[in-house]
């Protein structure tokens, strides 16, 4: 299977199961597009991932609802990895994995399940791949979109129960279509350590950062 079929076949089951809305399978769906601006990495890329936050990633009524068509790669409390065919990968979280939630409060939590990323993994440690993954700062900024990088400081980047050695977290600009989820773009093998916790939380948008706001635009249906 390819992967824009892989792709378009995930996010039609996270539709059937209310996991994600219309708006935000179209923008995941916009990723295979020709005219992405990071088609170079697409092309390059081993597979993506699909991060949703849930009210509760343990829920065994998630996996039920996902059991028939992926794979159960990894679970601990708050987080669970699925393979679906084709190199696109789901992950569900209810633990903090960002910044964003950090400032959230009870009062304006944001209502789950959404879309919290959409990763493309570049795990080939190839010359080629590394061109095109320190690229991605300056196509972002061609597009007035802003851009937050982790790693290559003597460490990797850590996630959970994983490590990559660095990351690009592209945040769309509010020109493009809602919702404006955040791109990570990781660099590097994955490095499964079940020993190791902690989490390198993702950047909040430097933009909005600075205005003081919370969270990603809605696209509500």
């Amino acid at each position: 299977m390819s992967l824009s079929r892989s792709v378009q076949a995930a996010t039609d089951l996270l539709v059937q199961q209310g996991l994600v809305n219309s708006c935000e399978q179209a923008r995941i769906l916009s990723i295979c597009d020709a005219a992405f601006p990071f088609s170079c990495a697409m092309k390059l890329c081993e597979s993506i991932h699909l991060h949703i936050k849930v009210d509760n990633a343990n829920d065994p009524d998630l996996t039920r609802s996902l059991a028939d068509v992926c794979e159960l790669a990894y679970s601990k409390a708050g987080f669970v990895k699925f393979l679906h065919p084709g190199r696109t990968n789901l992950i569900f979280s209810s633990i903090p994995v960002s910044e964003d939630e950090l400032v959230e409060t009870q009062c304006q939590q944001r209502k789950r399940p959404f879309l919290d990323h959409i990763g493309i993994d570049l795990r080939d440690e190839s010359k080629q791949v590394q061109r095109v993954f320190d690229a991605i700062p300056v196509t972002a900024k061609e597009l007035g979109w802003a851009v937050a990088s982790q790693g290559r400081e003597g460490r990797g980047v850590h996630c959970c129960h994983a490590e990559v050695g660095a990351k690009h977290w592209v945040y769309p600009g509010e020109s493009s279509p809602p919702p404006q989820v955040p791109l990570e773009f990781a660099f590097g093998t994955l490095k499964v350590n079940d020993i190791s916790g902690g989490c390198d939380l993702r950047p909040m948008d430097p933009v909005r950062k600075s205005r003081g706001d919370v969270g990603i635009p809605v696209c509500r249906e």
